[in-house]
């Protein structure tokens, strides 16, 4: 390995003591130390004789000392003190100062791109805006990964996103929404850079710009997460996060007046960003040399798909980021034509909705399970119901009226249709399969919600559409239609409103479930419906009051049955058993139908002897039939 004859040591008050090891190296370099005062303040003459500088000064120093290497085009060789930790990163030195020294000595130096800022030389990387665990504060969050997040988590909710209109050395103009412009020049200890795998160098002659914008504070978080978790060889930009690559840039922002660099420069806004090609020439590490190889990058890369276009821009301007994402029509265009559609009533939801009640309608009075399943298999409700979680989401009043119109319309199809059907038959019996569905309790509702986020999910993503079909197994909507239907076909109003609520259960879970998962999912607009929202909430607490009357009433019969079954009764010294216990409510009575066990006979006085101790056992006045059966 060669090593220069003769180089100069610039050193400043930090590294002074290094004096001693700089000139009495082994390698065989005549070295001359000079402070960095002094160094600055030769005279040109003298600057333009040195071939070759090894440096040791703080980074608040450096800016200046690029400017007067470009001009008299010495190459420089780096010895970081031990309290340089950002910069041994950067140019992957070794906690070896021999190492380090050995390194800056030899004379084989290489070309590296530095890149001007409206003029000034800069090394290190520049911020435009604000984001949590980027910029400015980098090293007081990463003295830790606790602190780091402690960082982020106090501050991801003060993130605002603000106009960005950036214009590359081709004319290509870029006006967006961000948070935070990136200018990247090394890489090694960047965060943003350790998300997802920026093709980038130091020797590529160009400039490397990242655009940070977070949708919402969940998207922040992923992004956060990304970096915690071990990381993969990916070519996909994460979600808030665009890049562009360009020989210069011209920058201007909405709200921020300055890039701020982490060696303390500023640059004001507008700027203009320029690429210095093969600047400077340097010794560095063979990890560095790998890490930043000579790229021919003859064509500017644009990689911004994932952030607001120049109509989006407007809307986020100089708003906080929500909890949840917004989304545009641009970003969604292809879903929202879909449910636009599903809203739509059309000759094939009028013939599904009538066939599949007909159907369901037959497997009630047939008590036939898989009858009925066909029935929800075939039954199109499920479509327009999630339309409508969208439209009231997104203050779409054309997509919530054609919903409705066409919701309603099925279920006035599906209540004609089944009340006919009970009319025709020949005899009314109610069957086990129509009870079923006219108690609904707030486990029904349960069970509507929990429908509502799956609707919505699946509805959002093509590869899992299919499970569709699970939902509307599951959520029953037609089912409880005809057994309403059937209740007017027989004039029962109780058969008709127990299944109705259960039906209006159904229709109101699914539709507040699917706008929670929606906004969720990052289909809310920047404008919400909130009066829409708060009236599908006060349908659910409307919808609930009943149903918790239901679960309550559900809850004592099955606490009374307990309490009996658990329970030994002695009647005029005869053992009694109680089984089988069924309970009914009435206005101002509660009726026990039961099954008791005895081995001896019962006689009048003994069951009025039986009732009257149910009686203070529950303390109330009861109407009891039941079955005796006899063990011999």
């Amino acid at each position: 390995m060669e090593y220069f004859e003769k180089a100069s040591f610039i050193y400043d008050d930090e590294s002074e003591n290094l004096i001693e090891f700089v000139c009495s190296n082994s390698f065989g370099t005549e070295i001359e130390a000079l402070h960095i005062d002094k160094f600055l303040a030769l005279d040109p003459q003298s600057l333009n004789k040195r071939e070759h500088v090894v440096i040791s000064i703080a980074e608040r120093n450096i800016h200046s000392f690029l400017e007067c290497a470009v001009a008299y085009s010495f190459s420089i060789g780096i010895l970081p003190t031990n309290e340089q930790k950002e910069f041994i990163k950067s140019i992957y030195a070794s906690s070896d100062m021999q190492k380090n020294l050995d390194i800056a000595l030899q004379n084989n130096p290489k070309s590296v791109d530095l890149i001007r800022a409206n003029g000034d030389i800069v090394y290190s990387q520049g911020l435009v805006g604000f984001v949590p665990l980027i910029g400015k504060k980098l090293k007081q969050t990463r003295s830790s990964t606790f602190q780091a997040l402690l960082y982020a988590v106090k501050k991801f909710f003060s993130i605002e996103l603000q106009k960005f209109e950036i214009t590359t050395a081709n004319g290509k103009k870029v006006i967006t929404a961000g948070s935070a412009i990136v200018v990247l020049n090394h890489t090694s200890s960047i965060l943003i850079s350790k998300i997802f795998n920026i093709k980038h160098s130091m020797r590529d002659g160009q400039i490397t710009l990242v655009i940070v914008s977070p949708f919402s504070v969940l998207e922040y978080i992923k992004l956060l997460a990304s970096f915690f978790m071990p990381q993969k060889e990916s070519s996909v930009i994460p979600e808030p996060i665009g890049y562009m690559k360009s020989k210069s840039f011209e920058i201007k922002a909405s709200k921020s007046k300055k890039i701020v660099f982490q060696n303390n420069q500023r640059s004001s806004l507008p700027a203009k960003l320029e690429i210095l090609p093969n600047a400077i020439k340097i010794n560095a590490s063979e990890e560095f040399w790998k890490n930043n190889e000579q790229i021919n990058a003859a064509k500017e890369t644009i990689k911004v798909t994932n952030l607001p276009d120049k109509n989006e821009a407007k809307k986020y301007m100089g708003k906080h980021i929500p909890f949840f994402s917004f989304a545009s029509e641009e970003r969604f265009k292809e879903l929202f034509q879909i449910l636009r559609i599903d809203a739509k009533l059309n000759h094939t939801f009028l013939s599904l909705m009538v066939l599949s009640t007909i159907l369901a309608t037959f497997g009630l009075f047939a008590n036939s399970t898989a009858v009925i399943i066909g029935a929800m298999l075939v039954a199109p409700l499920m479509t327009p119901i999630v339309s409508a979680a969208m439209g009231l989401l997104r203050a779409d009043t054309a997509m919530i009226q054609d919903s409705l119109f066409k919701i309603i319309t099925g279920v006035v199809l599906a209540l004609g249709a089944s009340s006919f059907m009970a009319f025709m038959l020949p005899y009314s019996q109610i069957t086990p399969e129509m009870k079923m569905r006219i108690n609904p309790t707030l486990l029904d509702l349960g069970v509507a919600i929990l429908s509502g986020v799956i609707a919505a999910y699946a509805k959002s993503f093509k590869e899992i559409i299919q499970n569709l079909a699970g939902v509307a197994i599951a959520v029953a909507l037609v089912p409880p239609l005809a057994v309403a239907g059937i209740g007017l076909g027989y004039g029962e109003l109780t058969l008709f409103k127990g299944a109705f609520l259960l039906f209006f259960t159904n229709l109101v879970g699914i539709i507040i479930a699917a706008v929670i998962t929606f906004n969720v999912l990052g289909f809310s607009s920047v404008v919400k419906s909130k009066k829409s929202v708060i009236f599908i909430f006060l349908l659910l607490l409307g919808v609930s009051y009943p149903l918790y009357l239901s679960y309550d009433r559900m809850l004592q019969k099955y606490q009374i049955a307990q309490t009996l079954k658990n329970h030994r009764f002695i009647v005029n010294n005869k053992y009694v058993i109680i089984r089988d216990v069924n309970i009914n409510f009435y206005e101002d009575m509660k009726a026990f139908n039961m099954k008791i066990v005895v081995r001896e006979a019962m006689n009048r006085a003994d069951l009025e002897e039986l009732k009257e101790d149910i009686e203070r056992l529950f303390g109330d006045k009861l109407f009891i039939k039941t079955e005796v059966e006899y063990i011999l």
